[in-house]
């Protein structure tokens, strides 16, 4: 089949794609609730099972099943793909978010990370199981469940998967584009607890010893540890502390967001969270948390395959470039194992975690495709 003909076969299956996603969407999944996102599970098993895979489901107890299957099996060599199902919104963000079609994007909380890169892997297999598309290599994909919350219930399968294969494709969004995603910075994330003294704040206020005003200081010294001349940033997202207006704070806690382009600076910040003082007298504190995600570095292997994949592109009229991303994925994990990695392979739109995500209708074909011939040739 020409690579027009390809695209031009997909595209006639654009109301069928839709109606895939808004499947995928109206089943909320946030990491948090296992028992919706193993309802996408379910979903994602029954799909496989019509297109003659044999889904295999890894029981996880905090957060959702894992679901992989693989094509090929008698082939030589592998091509992981590697996807997450859990979203970052609450349930119930559908009744303010609801799927809708409106001037040529798709809406919907999770719709362009990533439940539109799960839709163009859901059609790949389809079209692995018509014949349209015929890869040299086995082809496995890979849907975890907790990819917004660290990975930390999937990491090890993760690694084990990558290890076994020759390259890994990562369905997360692209870059403004289309752009693949070739650099990422790594990321750790950090809760300081901070324990002081309650007492009553208006007949003896001297008897305690107040959190919130540690949980002040503590806040100011984090920001400080900032260098955007180097591209570390880090930031509290998330502060809270007290009980009652008329209690000294007994207790308060910062979760804190740290991104970095270098290793070493990832490990000057670490090693500055693991020795924190309190300012305050009396104040205990603990700190838990660390590097989660290293650097997804560019190499020698991983620009190669970016070389191959923008022929690749260009032969379906795409021209593909790539950058750098500020935030983590699972891309961060295999790269790191010296697995060429190309992420950001999802459809293109804008928006991740935020009430104006979306994708593009007219980038549903060229990306479904683009996806189904890098699994063939690479």
């Amino acid at each position: 089949m020409s690579e027009q003909g390809l695209i031009e076969r997909i595209q006639d299956e654009t109301d069928q794609i839709i109606e895939l996603l808004r499947s995928l969407i109206e089943r909320e999944s946030p990491s948090h609730r296992k028992d919706l996102v193993d309802q996408v599970g379910a979903f994602i098993v029954e799909h496989l099972r019509a297109n003659r895979f044999t889904p295999r489901v890894e029981p996880r107890k905090e957060v959702g099943d894992i679901i992989w299957a693989e094509w090929g099996k008698e082939a030589k060599g592998r091509v992981l793909v590697l996807c997450h199902i859990d979203t970052v919104w609450e349930p119930g963000s559908l009744a303010r978010n609801p799927f809708r079609v409106e001037d040529g994007r798709i809406y919907g909380p999770g719709i362009f990370d990533m439940k539109s890169g799960v839709a163009a892997t859901l059609k790949v297999q389809e079209y692995l199981a018509r014949g349209w598309i015929c890869p040299g290599k086995k082809v496995r994909f890979l849907y975890t469940t907790d990819e917004e919350v660290a990975s930390l219930h999937s990491r090890a399968i993760i690694e084990e998967f990558a290890r076994r294969s020759d390259l890994v494709l990562v369905l997360e969004p692209p870059l403004p584009g289309g752009g693949l995603k070739t650099f990422r910075k790594g990321v750790g994330r950090y809760v300081v607890k901070i324990h002081g003294k309650s007492a009553h704040s208006g007949l003896e206020p001297e008897k305690g010893i107040n959190a919130v005003e540690e949980l002040a200081r503590q806040i100011l010294d984090i920001h400080s540890l900032s260098a955007p001349e180097k591209g570390t940033n880090v930031t509290v997202n998330v502060a809270r502390g007290g009980t009652a207006q008329n209690v000294i704070a007994e207790y308060a806690e910062a979760v804190v967001d740290l991104r970095f382009r270098e290793i070493e600076e990832g490990e000057r910040v670490d090693c500055t969270f693991r020795n924190l003082k309190p300012h305050v007298a009396g104040i205990r504190l603990e700190v838990e948390g660390g590097i989660d995600r290293p650097p997804m570095i560019k190499s020698r292997r991983s620009q190669e395959l970016f070389q191959s994949a923008k022929h690749i592109a260009a032969e379906l009229g795409i021209d593909l470039d790539e950058g750098e991303s500020g935030g983590g994925s699972d891309g961060n994990i295999t790269a790191a194992l010296g697995v060429p990695t190309l992420d950001g392979l999802g459809i293109t739109g804008d928006g991740a975690h935020a009430w104006h995500e979306h994708v593009e209708v007219a980038e549903l074909a060229p990306r479904i495709a683009l996806l189904a011939r890098l699994i063939e040739r690479l």
